[in-house]
């Protein structure tokens, strides 16, 4: 799959399908997105404001990434999110 197919299936919405092969593009070989380590994908998507996954898998991911509940609200810092994911996961 092709990144701009992966976001055609994600969304209809042309700005959005050019804001995130920008951000993308920033990943060169990284295709994070397609990973099957949700762990590995949520600690990437902390990093970023456009959202790559859908938010039901960050949102899980996140709670087995930190080893804790995480609740919605908290989304609104992901700096802070990202802080706490440093410390409890380190992508090889």
């Amino acid at each position: 799959m092709t990144n701009e197919q992966y976001c055609k299936a994600a969304t209809g919405d042309v700005n959005l399908i050019n804001k995130m092969l920008s951000t993308m593009e920033k990943y060169g070989e990284n295709r994070w997105w397609l990973s099957d380590d949700v762990k590995r994908m949520c600690f990437f998507q902390l990093q970023e404001d456009t959202l790559l996954i859908e938010f039901e898998v960050l949102h899980t991911g996140t709670q087995l990434l930190l080893g804790r509940e995480v609740y919605v609200i908290e989304f609104r810092d992901l700096g802070k999110l990202f802080e706490e994911a440093k410390t409890k996961y380190n992508p090889a």
